[in-house]
């Protein structure tokens, strides 16, 4: 029973930590603008971020849910965030690229606790997340479930998200990788920045018209 709920669990969250959104335009950015250390810090800041997310819905209760000040002032703060990361980006993009071989001389680089405050921002302030993780506990998991199980799925979470993307940076920052994604960078990096700075004025536009 255990397994069967732990691969359901598991194959939901997989499908959610695959899918592209600004988590992974930021790791993809760290990695060729900044090098590897500054993307693997990234990775561990969204990580961490998640890691307190899943702690929340652990503990059974969720402040988002409770209060819709809370999630207001949540929600205000990711599009502010969105829209910050976006503007970056198209700046960035506007320069010239950055050289793609590996951990080039020419790089950018941005050290590994630079990278986990990004990531740790990207990650914690998407109150989809604590909604995420709380909907995941609640639906998939049986109320007779121990805690040291409930734990040990957290712990698996926490786990694949950080593996999931230190390896996608690993990959990016490959010199064959990199080299075949450096013809294509600037343009993909302001076109990501036009859709994130969009995005973020969506969501206050939307958060301020519901209030």
């Amino acid at each position: 029973m255990v397994m069967q709920e732990f691969a359901m669990l598991a194959a939901a969250h997989w499908l959610a930590l695959v899918s592209p959104g600004p988590d992974f335009l930021l790791l993809l950015r760290s990695a060729l603008r900044h090098g590897r250390r500054n993307g693997i810090g990234a990775s561990l800041g969204i990580a961490c971020a998640n890691g307190v997310y899943i702690a929340l819905a652990l503990a059974g209760f969720s402040l988002l849910q409770r209060s819709p000040a809370a999630l207001t002032v949540m929600k205000l703060l990711a599009a502010a965030y969105l829209a910050y990361i976006g503007w970056s980006f198209m700046q960035a993009g506007r320069a010239a690229p950055p050289v793609m071989a590996g951990e080039g001389a020419g790089m950018e680089r941005g050290g590994f606790l630079r990278g986990f405050v990004a990531g740790f921002l990207s990650g914690g302030l998407n109150p989809k997340n604590g909604l995420f993780y709380l909907g995941l506990f609640t639906l998939m998991v049986g109320a007779g479930t121990g805690m040291h199980i409930k734990l040990w799925y957290g712990l698996w979470m926490f786990t694949a998200v950080f593996v999931w993307d230190a390896g996608l940076v690993l990959a990016v920052s490959n010199a064959r990788v990199a080299g075949w994604i450096a013809r294509y960078f600037a343009r993909a990096e302001w076109l990501a920045g036009v859709i994130l700075l969009l995005g973020g004025t969506m969501l206050a536009m939307t958060v301020v018209l519901a209030v």
